[in-house]
């Protein structure tokens, strides 16, 4: 009688699991259509109310109120600019803590506080178009061009010339603006040892805009500090001077330009020299990516190289060469180390550091070109040195996005003997060429330089370029805006020097 009691609960329970559940045959073969693929922003939208805190437009900003804006999976157009196939990535925020670091305190009434909602950031070509803070779904803020814009929806539907045409009638860097290019020019300067900073071989560090319409020089901007693009926006890298008991060290900080930040007090002022400690450390950039920087410590104990991700520049640890390259790309930097190892083995010189090795790599500039650098840190007689070794592997995209020089280094050298860098546009129009006293600039005909540079500017001894990042087509316009609403300024300088 108990095993029948059993028999009949568990059909029971099968029973009623069965009613639970979608029968095998009635699914069996059905193919699912997949959902269809609408952009977060999907349709037109028009600008009502320009939300900037200071109601004042900067200077060189457009004024967007009454523009559109349109988006599809192929095109975003922002009023007269337009790009192919955008990238849309959608994040969820508190409504508040994202409004105040973009500077905003808005009414209740137009964006409910502390809600969560969508903010769409598009971009294109890795580069950053703006964000887009949903309100609902026919309002929106847009972030563009360091302005903060209301835009509301006017239709679920982009105009049909945009939803009907090829993305690639959207090639904007080659045809909307052909002739058009412009480079944020990263520069390390030498600073004058002084009582005031308290450091010996100190840098501070600047940013030049040269931009040129067909071989029309733009007004070349400058500010300080370094300004470059990232696929999130234009960020600002700073080096600061803080005193830690007696020891001064250099604070390397990067941010979103849009991003309120607490303004930092300077920790060193008027520091008597004689009380610095000798341990002082110096953190000396080498170079600047989107997403990495390199850098040199310089501990006056010893110096090594580092990579630091932009995101956690202030970290102690730099990345893994492996990391970046990977296994073969270890394989091959080990094989590169092996050499000078051998050197210093035979001369029975004791290794400093030998468990950081694979952070232990930079970058260096050479004929037109950043090059892997490793280094080795080593004692001898007591005293500590270093050598450094190049790495025969090309830098992944991720680490230099564009490097080409479509220039030959012999003809540049045959034009300018002293040459001792030099950059050239991805469109192929416009040269750097930089001397120990002059950065050049010059037009590019038929692959060669043109008889007499656009301009020529004063460089310091010392002075040394750490990163080059170009915008072509409409992007120029876009990146020179935001640049002079970060605060730059006309140059002045001598073009007849």
């Amino acid at each position: 009688m108990v095993r029948i009691y059993k028999v009949l609960i568990v059909g029971l329970v099968l029973l009623l699991l069965s009613g639970c559940t979608n029968l095998s045959w009635t699914t069996a073969g059905k193919i699912i259509p997949p959902l269809k693929t609408v952009c977060a922003l999907e349709g037109k939208w028009t600008v009502i109310q320009d939300l900037k805190s200071s109601g004042n437009s900067s200077e060189g900003n457009q004024n967007w109120v009454g523009e559109s804006a349109q988006f599809t999976q192929n095109a975003a157009m922002l009023g007269d600019y337009v790009w192919s196939n955008p990238t849309y990535k959608i994040k969820k925020v508190n409504s508040t803590d994202y409004l105040m670091t973009k500077y905003l305190n808005l009414s209740s009434t137009l964006v409910p506080e502390s809600e969560e909602v969508d903010v769409i950031t598009v971009s294109a070509a890795e580069n950053f178009l703006g964000e887009f803070m949903k309100i609902d779904d026919s309002k929106i803020i847009g972030f563009i061009q360091n302005n903060a814009l209301y835009l509301q929806k006017v239709s679920d539907q982009v105009d049909n010339s945009l939803a009907t045409a090829n993305p690639n009638e959207f090639n904007t860097n080659d045809q909307s603006k052909p002739g058009t290019s412009g480079v944020l020019v990263g520069l390390r300067v030498p600073s004058e040892s002084d009582s005031n900073s308290g450091l010996e071989n100190d840098f501070k560090y600047q940013t030049l805009w040269i931009a040129a319409d067909n071989k029309k020089l733009h007004s070349v901007l400058t500010d300080n500090n370094i300004f470059f693009p990232r696929s999130s926006g234009f960020w600002e890298l700073q080096v600061r001077n803080a005193l830690n008991g007696t020891k001064i060290e250099n604070e390397l900080s990067a941010h979103d330009v849009t991003t309120k930040i607490p303004v930092k007090q300077e920790r060193v002022m008027g520091i008597n020299q004689k009380i610095v400690d000798k341990g002082t450390f110096i953190k000396t950039i080498d170079y600047v990516g989107n997403d990495y920087v390199a850098i040199e410590n310089d501990s006056r104990d010893i110096k090594h190289l580092q990579v630091l991700p932009v995101d956690k520049i202030s970290a102690s640890s730099g990345i893994k060469l492996s990391d970046l390259l990977g296994t073969n790309g270890l394989t091959a930097y080990r094989s590169a180390r092996a050499r000078p190892l051998r050197v210093l083995s035979n001369e029975g010189i004791s290794l400093v550091d030998e468990d950081k090795f694979e952070e232990n790599f930079g970058l260096t500039r050479k004929n037109g070109h950043w090059y892997l650098q490793g280094r080795i840190n080593y004692q001898n007689e007591g005293k500590l040195h270093y050598m450094d070794y190049n790495v025969n592997l090309i830098p992944p995209a991720k680490l230099t996005y564009y490097d080409t020089l479509c220039l030959s280094w012999q003809n540049i050298k045959d034009r300018i003997p002293d040459a001792m860098d030099a950059f050239t546009s991805p469109n192929r129009d416009i040269a750097l060429v930089i001397t120990k006293s002059k950065l050049y600039v010059y037009g590019i005909s038929a692959d060669l330089l043109d008889s007499e540079p656009l301009t020529k500017i004063d460089m310091n001894i010392g002075e040394t370029v750490v990163m080059a990042e170009w915008a072509t087509g409409s992007y120029v316009d876009n990146w020179e805006k935001a640049f002079l609403a970060n605060g730059a300024k006309v140059m002045s300088y001598d073009n007849e020097k």
